[in-house]
């Protein structure tokens, strides 16, 4: 059975007049509905971009910036858990911080078999100022031995260029991981990708509005896929 971990921005959670839309948390569930229905077990890592973006404030102390960032990332995590436990979906949220009597600090195993029966959404990234949610996406990777990644984005999947600005940009199928890391495609950092690439990770990239058909994303007719 696959062990999916789906990644989604922060700013993807945002409406024009909410920073936590309803109608964005449905459309999780419902890829997360769709998912299970296809036999897979899932796992969430959320940014938290809609709440606060560190590289617009670099007046800060970087540690108290991060920190505010993942916190932002920990909101959405307990948005995401409200949501999905309210419609009838086994969930908790897990962070790597310790709130006593707000948010249980699962250990690793402990984890692990509560992932067999629970969607897992991961908060907080790694805990540490100075890493991105990108690796926030490895631990949680490692922490369930995940072996697919869906990062979900606001547009079709991994272009030449920037198809807001370029309107023959080319939309890759398919791209190496190699490929992704000689071009710098911003899909997840570079550290990000070689780890996928050093443990055979897949990543599926993936527009938001196209949650309806999960099953072609999952065939690679949508979107795009990263792999060897």
């Amino acid at each position: 059975m696959d062990r999916v971990i789906i990644k989604i921005s922060g700013e993807a959670l945002k409406d024009d007049l909410n920073n936590v839309s309803k109608q964005k948390l449905e459309v999780v569930l419902k890829i997360v509905q769709k998912l299970q229905k296809l036999n897979k077990k899932v796992a969430i890592v959320i940014g938290g971009g809609n709440f606060f973006r560190g590289r617009e404030h670099q007046d800060m102390d970087p540690i108290r910036r991060d920190t505010i960032g993942m916190l932002g990332t920990i909101m959405n995590a307990l948005y995401i858990t409200d949501y999905l436990i309210n419609n009838h979906i086994n969930c908790l949220c897990s962070t790597p911080f310790n709130f006593p009597n707000l948010i249980p600090n699962y250990e690793d195993n402990e984890l692990k078999k509560l992932y067999e029966d629970n969607v897992i959404v991961f908060g907080g990234g790694v805990g540490l100022s100075g890493y991105s949610t990108d690796s926030g996406v490895i631990l949680a990777t490692k922490k369930i031995d995940a072996n697919l990644i869906i990062k979900i984005t606001n547009v079709d999947g991994v272009y030449d260029s920037d198809p807001k600005i370029n309107k023959n940009a080319h939309m890759y199928n398919h791209l190496t991981y190699n490929e992704v890391i000689q071009n710098d495609y911003q899909i997840m950092d570079i550290y990000a990708i070689k780890e996928c690439q050093e443990r055979k990770i897949k990543i599926l990239v993936m527009n938001f509005k196209d949650y309806e058909k999960i099953e072609d994303v999952l065939d690679n007719k949508l979107g795009t896929l990263i792999g060897e």
